[in-house]
């Protein structure tokens, strides 16, 4: 039932996108500028990926199992004992870190606790600094 008012509100807000927009993508698009973009960024985020792994499992392997996908932007790190997520979780609040719970992607899921990480956005040294604190503070508070 609210699919037609929604099509109206947003039709009223934002019928279209700027042509200036437009025809910058346009241009981005068409002038090769898309392409080396594209293997720019393959070749940060794997750098910043394979660091990301190296760094949790160095640091956090004692807490989690890091579970590697294939693709994406994000890891799935599953608590290694279920008792730890209160510890984890007041830890994180402490220090001022925010992985997202896992459970906040499912409804009525009932999982085993699992914190999401990306890494997209940082560099190798706020990745490295974001680990040891949270390692260390982990440590500290066990």
């Amino acid at each position: 039932p609210l699919v037609a008012p929604t099509i109206k509100i947003r039709a009223c807000m934002d019928q279209h996108s700027p042509a200036i927009y437009q025809a910058t993508l346009g241009r981005f698009l068409s002038e090769v500028f898309f392409l080396s973009h594209i293997k720019r960024m393959r070749k940060l985020y794997s750098d910043r990926r394979e660091f990301f792994i190296e760094q949790f499992n160095d640091l956090l392997g004692d807490y989690f199992i890091l579970e590697i996908p294939e693709a994406g932007l994000h890891f799935v790190a599953w608590l290694r004992r279920k008792t730890d997520l209160p510890l984890i979780t007041r830890v994180c609040a402490e220090i001022g870190i925010r992985p997202t719970p896992l459970s906040s992607c499912f409804i009525k899921a009932e999982l085993d606790p699992a914190l999401t990480f990306g890494f997209a956005a940082w560099s190798r040294a706020q990745i490295r600094e974001g680990l040891v604190k949270f390692a260390s503070a982990l440590k500290h508070s066990s």
